[in-house]
């Protein structure tokens, strides 16, 4: 596609306090998934077989990410959200690549949010969100994802 700036580099972070710490499993067992249920069998942004995300640093966090500055950058402490952008900003792996963004996800009472933060020191946090009576469905969490990614600002 023209000036698509290719498949996604992603950092995914779980926020969420005791008990709703469920973040990390899902997106692991979504990441093992060939395909979603019969809702959405055609099309899965994150499992395994999608051509959309190259890597997703799930195992291993960017040293200098830490849940406490996260929760306070999506409370709207600017600090921390700078703290937190610079980190990613200079982040690059071993074959000296960076990444598209971090994907924060935030389990509370009834709700999931997924808030996306740019690797541009300064640029808003968005956020996507799904009520829930217990826990995501895998189908759910990965179109949450895929909204979610849309959001980040990355090179066309």
């Amino acid at each position: 596609m023209a000036g698509d700036p290719g498949p996604f580099r992603l950092v995914f972070f779980d926020i969420s306090a005791p008990p709703y710490q469920d973040g990390q499993q899902l997106i692991i067992e979504l990441r093992k998934m060939e395909a979603l249920s019969e809702v959405q069998k055609d099309y899965c942004f994150f499992c395994k077989t999608s051509p959309d995300v190259e890597t997703i640093y799930i195992y291993s966090v960017p040293v200098g990410l830490n849940v406490e500055d996260l929760r306070k950058a999506v409370s709207g402490d600017d600090d921390a959200k700078r703290r937190m952008q610079t980190v990613l900003h200079r982040f690059v792996d071993a074959e000296d690549i960076g990444v598209d963004g971090l994907l924060i996800y935030q389990h509370t009472e009834g709700n999931v949010t997924i808030y996306t933060m740019d690797r541009q020191v300064g640029s808003p946090l968005k956020a996507v969100s799904k009520p829930v009576k217990r826990h995501l469905l895998h189908s759910s969490l990965d179109t949450l994802l895929e909204n979610a990614a849309q959001k980040l600002n990355r090179p066309v």
